[in-house]
Protein backbone atom coordinates (compact mmCIF):
# COMPACT_ATOMS: atom_id res chain seq x y z
CA UNK A 1 0.00 0.00 0.00
CA UNK A 2 2.75 2.55 0.77
CA UNK A 3 4.48 1.70 -2.50
CA UNK A 4 1.13 2.48 -4.33
CA UNK A 5 0.94 5.76 -2.17
CA UNK A 6 4.82 6.73 -2.99
CA UNK A 7 4.18 6.10 -6.75
CA UNK A 8 1.00 7.99 -6.77
CA UNK A 9 3.04 10.97 -5.14
CA UNK A 10 6.01 10.55 -7.31
CA UNK A 11 3.48 10.88 -10.88
CA UNK A 12 1.42 13.76 -8.94
CA UNK A 13 5.16 15.86 -8.52
CA UNK A 14 6.23 14.96 -12.49
CA UNK A 15 2.65 16.30 -13.48
CA UNK A 16 2.48 19.25 -11.04
CA UNK A 17 6.64 20.32 -12.34
CA UNK A 18 4.85 20.08 -15.75
CA UNK A 19 2.44 22.41 -15.06
CA UNK A 20 4.15 24.95 -13.65
CA UNK A 21 6.86 24.91 -16.29
CA UNK A 22 4.32 25.21 -19.22
CA UNK A 23 2.36 27.81 -17.03
CA UNK A 24 5.58 29.56 -16.85
CA UNK A 25 6.29 29.43 -20.14
CA UNK A 26 3.03 30.44 -21.16
CA UNK A 27 3.43 34.00 -18.87
CA UNK A 28 6.39 35.10 -20.53
CA UNK A 29 5.38 34.37 -24.29
CA UNK A 30 2.65 36.12 -26.05
CA UNK A 31 1.03 34.86 -29.13
CA UNK A 32 2.66 36.94 -32.22
CA UNK A 33 6.07 37.66 -29.60
CA UNK A 34 8.77 38.05 -32.50
CA UNK A 35 11.97 36.95 -31.05
CA UNK A 36 15.42 37.42 -32.35
CA UNK A 37 16.11 35.42 -36.14
CA UNK A 38 20.16 35.53 -36.53
CA UNK A 39 19.14 34.53 -40.09
CA UNK A 40 17.22 37.68 -40.94
CA UNK A 41 17.57 40.26 -37.85
CA UNK A 42 20.19 43.39 -36.98
CA UNK A 43 22.09 41.81 -34.60
CA UNK A 44 23.30 45.58 -33.09
CA UNK A 45 19.18 46.38 -32.93
CA UNK A 46 19.05 46.94 -29.41
CA UNK A 47 15.20 46.15 -27.77
CA UNK A 48 14.98 48.42 -24.09
CA UNK A 49 13.38 45.73 -22.73
CA UNK A 50 12.95 42.52 -24.23
CA UNK A 51 10.42 41.37 -21.31
CA UNK A 52 7.76 43.66 -22.00
CA UNK A 53 6.93 44.56 -26.05
CA UNK A 54 4.04 46.74 -26.19
CA UNK A 55 1.31 46.62 -28.71
CA UNK A 56 1.86 50.22 -30.67
CA UNK A 57 -1.59 51.13 -29.97
CA UNK A 58 -1.81 50.67 -26.40
CA UNK A 59 1.29 53.21 -26.29
CA UNK A 60 0.73 55.57 -29.32
CA UNK A 61 3.70 54.39 -31.20
CA UNK A 62 3.79 55.97 -34.70
CA UNK A 63 5.01 57.74 -37.48
CA UNK A 64 6.05 61.11 -37.62
CA UNK A 65 3.44 62.89 -40.74
CA UNK A 66 1.44 59.60 -39.62
CA UNK A 67 0.20 57.21 -42.37
CA UNK A 68 0.01 59.99 -44.66
CA UNK A 69 3.75 60.59 -44.52
CA UNK A 70 4.40 57.01 -44.22
CA UNK A 71 2.78 55.99 -47.63
CA UNK A 72 4.28 59.10 -49.17
CA UNK A 73 7.73 57.46 -48.93
CA UNK A 74 6.98 54.07 -49.20
CA UNK A 75 5.67 54.61 -52.71
CA UNK A 76 8.26 56.94 -53.49
CA UNK A 77 11.02 54.38 -52.37
CA UNK A 78 8.83 51.85 -54.88
CA UNK A 79 8.89 54.12 -57.42
CA UNK A 80 11.79 52.99 -59.56
CA UNK A 81 11.41 49.45 -58.46
CA UNK A 82 9.27 48.25 -61.20
CA UNK A 83 7.14 46.04 -58.67
CA UNK A 84 5.74 43.13 -60.72
CA UNK A 85 3.91 41.48 -57.70
CA UNK A 86 1.94 38.21 -58.73
CA UNK A 87 -1.52 39.02 -60.68
CA UNK A 88 -4.14 38.39 -57.48
CA UNK A 89 -5.62 40.08 -54.56
CA UNK A 90 -4.73 39.84 -51.15
CA UNK A 91 -2.65 41.21 -48.08
CA UNK A 92 0.34 41.61 -47.15
CA UNK A 93 1.06 42.07 -43.89
CA UNK A 94 4.05 42.93 -42.56
CA UNK A 95 5.07 43.48 -38.50
CA UNK A 96 8.07 44.46 -36.67
CA UNK A 97 9.43 45.90 -33.97
CA UNK A 98 9.97 49.71 -33.21
CA UNK A 99 12.14 50.26 -29.84
CA UNK A 100 12.59 53.16 -27.80
CA UNK A 101 14.45 55.40 -29.84
CA UNK A 102 12.29 55.21 -32.63
CA UNK A 103 14.59 52.32 -34.92
CA UNK A 104 12.81 49.28 -36.48
CA UNK A 105 13.85 45.28 -36.77
CA UNK A 106 12.78 42.24 -36.63
CA UNK A 107 10.15 42.48 -39.89
CA UNK A 108 8.58 39.62 -40.61
CA UNK A 109 5.43 39.43 -42.83
CA UNK A 110 2.40 36.82 -44.20
CA UNK A 111 0.20 36.91 -46.61
CA UNK A 112 -3.59 36.03 -47.34
CA UNK A 113 -5.55 36.02 -50.49
CA UNK A 114 -9.39 37.43 -50.97
CA UNK A 115 -10.50 34.78 -49.38
CA UNK A 116 -8.52 35.32 -46.35
CA UNK A 117 -6.28 32.36 -46.86
CA UNK A 118 -2.58 32.32 -46.35
CA UNK A 119 -0.82 32.72 -49.90
CA UNK A 120 2.56 33.42 -51.38
CA UNK A 121 3.49 36.27 -53.39
CA UNK A 122 6.49 36.39 -55.52
CA UNK A 123 9.43 36.29 -52.75
CA UNK A 124 11.47 38.97 -54.62
CA UNK A 125 9.01 41.37 -55.15
CA UNK A 126 7.76 41.50 -51.79
CA UNK A 127 11.45 41.91 -50.46
CA UNK A 128 11.14 45.13 -52.54
CA UNK A 129 8.24 46.56 -50.48
CA UNK A 130 9.87 44.74 -47.29
CA UNK A 131 12.67 46.79 -48.10
CA UNK A 132 10.94 49.82 -48.52
CA UNK A 133 8.90 49.53 -45.05
CA UNK A 134 12.76 49.12 -43.57
CA UNK A 135 13.32 52.84 -45.76
CA UNK A 136 11.48 54.49 -43.14
CA UNK A 137 13.57 56.07 -40.43
CA UNK A 138 10.88 58.99 -38.70
CA UNK A 139 9.20 56.16 -35.81
CA UNK A 140 7.85 58.10 -32.74
CA UNK A 141 8.48 55.63 -29.92
CA UNK A 142 5.43 54.66 -27.28
CA UNK A 143 5.15 55.84 -24.39
CA UNK A 144 3.97 53.90 -21.73
CA UNK A 145 1.77 55.15 -18.09
CA UNK A 146 4.82 56.22 -16.47
CA UNK A 147 5.69 58.30 -19.13
CA UNK A 148 9.03 56.11 -20.17
CA UNK A 149 9.72 55.70 -24.06
CA UNK A 150 8.84 52.02 -24.60
CA UNK A 151 9.71 49.21 -27.32
CA UNK A 152 6.81 47.66 -29.48
CA UNK A 153 4.94 45.75 -32.04
CA UNK A 154 3.93 47.81 -35.08
CA UNK A 155 2.53 46.57 -38.70
CA UNK A 156 1.91 47.77 -42.19
CA UNK A 157 -0.96 46.23 -44.30
CA UNK A 158 -0.62 46.35 -48.32
CA UNK A 159 -3.74 45.59 -49.88
CA UNK A 160 -3.13 43.93 -52.97
CA UNK A 161 -5.45 44.37 -56.36
CA UNK A 162 -4.36 42.30 -59.33
CA UNK A 163 -0.83 42.78 -58.27
CA UNK A 164 -0.91 46.43 -58.00
CA UNK A 165 -0.62 48.12 -54.36
CA UNK A 166 -4.34 49.57 -53.69
CA UNK A 167 -3.86 50.86 -50.23
CA UNK A 168 -1.42 51.03 -47.69
CA UNK A 169 -2.85 50.97 -44.05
Amino acid sequence: MRKKINIILIISFIILTILIIWINYLMKNHVGDIEFDSSRDNPSFNICNEKHIYQYYSVGTHYEGERKAMREEIYQHLQNKKLMLDKKDGIITFRFVVNCNGKSDRYQYKSIDANFTETNFKESEVKKVLSAVENLRSWVPGINKKGDKVDSYYQINFKIKDGIILDIF
